[in-house]
């Protein structure tokens, strides 16, 4: 059945939204919140194997809001392309009350999933707040910490969170990649990653719950405060659960960061993911065991669709959870593209490695580049790299993807490449972003 896939996830970045595209198949309409360039569209074609017409791409006046999604002209356009086969999916990046409406509109009949999301179910998944909730409900192991309604309540759990480690973490209740997270510290601090910024924790602590209510706090009025455990080993899980209900495994993932090569910037750089993680046997057994449960209870409230699990191994070697995202996770492009070069099973023979921070050149520039130096993905040799998005402006670096047989075959091209693009790539005009 050819699917509807909606890049709902996410601002207006070209960087953000094609990474996605590796999600298309044979057939399917891709609704995109900004026009997408013909040359790379043809390389994801081609480097999947699809002719070069076989995903259409309908572009979206603006960022997918839930509004958005329903306007009558976006809805017109999608009916006309509907035309061509008798049956839709409809396949979100995250599944809101927009989603089930649109399904209405284009006359897709509302599965679990699609009745639970115009409920905006899903927002019992997507909030830090619930997360701990559920996550205490399910028995999972969770740092020590409280949820929060009030500035008074904000400075007790700073008191009471700050002793085990020395720091606590204090998260907005809805937000992205860390960007709503402070960390506050007792003395001084290493480059401390997910959060935006460290504090020093002073005598008037009331005072200073009151700033950090004032910059964080939403509408809704709920922070979370927790221990902050400097982490060992950072890693995910991704399961679909399907229309019965089953949370299906799909992948894991290792999180790789580096210090920044600004010396003025103290913070830890993202470099990527690693598929598969690389966890002790043990430790993988018990983590997946454990994530499969908050996975379960999401399939038991009615959740349909992906869903991936944050967890940490503290310095002490403590296994601790810390979020859950009822959406398309970072990695599941990735292993998407894994699957689709590889083969199911691909985590057994191959290791797939992100670089998120990739000095950013003209698309062009890249493809050539990669050929030139015999770097590019190569289907009889099962290795090479893969250009996952970029940004047109030049403003963020680039993500590529290496496959390769082993961790250390996969680092040499990584070397490899960043030799390449670093003696090819035109200096920067001003900043670049890495994320």
């Amino acid at each position: 059945m050819p699917r509807i896939i909606v890049l709902n996830i996410g601002g207006m970045s070209s960087r953000q939204v094609y990474r996605q595209l590796w999600m298309a198949e044979a057939g399917d309409i891709v609704v995109s919140p900004v026009a997408i360039d013909a040359g790379f569209l043809a390389y994801v074609h081609d480097v999947l194997g699809l002719a070069r017409n076989a995903v259409t791409v309908v572009v979206a006046d603006g960022v997918l809001t839930d509004e958005a999604m329903c306007s009558p002209g976006l809805v017109a356009e999608l009916r006309s392309r509907m035309a061509a086969s008798p049956a839709w999916e409809l396949m979100p990046a995250a599944l809101t009350e927009g989603v089930a409406a649109l399904a209405e509109l284009l006359g897709i009949e509302a599965d679990h999933g699609l009745r639970f999301a115009g409920q905006r179910g899903p927002e019992l998944l997507n909030r830090k707040s619930h997360f701990r909730q559920l996550a205490v409900g399910a028995g999972l192991p969770v740092p020590s910490g409280a949820v929060v309604t009030s500035v008074r309540a904000l400075a007790t759990a700073i008191e009471r969170h700050l002793p085990p480690t020395g720091t606590v973490i204090v998260k907005r209740d809805d937000d992205l990649n860390g960007q709503g997270n402070l960390a506050l510290i007792a003395g001084d601090s290493p480059p401390l990653p997910g959060v935006r910024e460290v504090r020093p924790v002073t005598d008037d602590l009331p005072a200073l719950a009151a700033q950090v209510w004032s910059e964080l706090a939403d509408e809704e009025k709920v922070l979370v405060v927790e221990s902050y455990h400097q982490a060992a080993l950072c890693f995910y899980f991704e399961y679909l659960i399907d229309a019965d209900g089953f949370p299906r495994y799909l992948a894991s993932g290792t999180i790789r960061r580096r210090p920044d090569t600004e010396p003025t910037r103290p913070d830890l750089v993202w470099v990527g993911l690693e598929l598969p993680a690389e966890l002790p046997p043990d430790l993988a057994y018990h983590a997946s065991t454990e994530a499969a449960r908050i996975a379960g209870l999401a399939a038991q409230v009615g959740y349909r669709g992906h869903i991936n699990v944050d967890a940490l191994v503290t310095e002490a070697g403590e296994l601790l959870f810390n979020e859950v995202n009822a959406r398309w996770g970072g990695g599941l492009a990735l292993h998407t593209i894994g699957e689709r070069l590889l083969g199911t099973g691909y985590a057994d023979r191959s290791v797939v490695s992100s670089l998120r921070d990739v000095t950013p050149m003209r698309f062009p520039d890249f493809e050539k580049a990669l050929h030139l130096h015999d770097l590019h993905f190569q289907p009889e040799a099962r290795e090479g790299v893969v250009v996952v998005s970029y940004d047109e402006q030049l403003a963020s670096t680039s993500e590529c993807v290496v496959i390769a047989a082993s961790k250390a075959r996969a680092r040499a091209i990584e070397a490899r490449l960043r030799q390449v693009v670093g003696e090819l790539a035109e200096p920067p005009a001003g900043p670049v972003r890495v994320g």
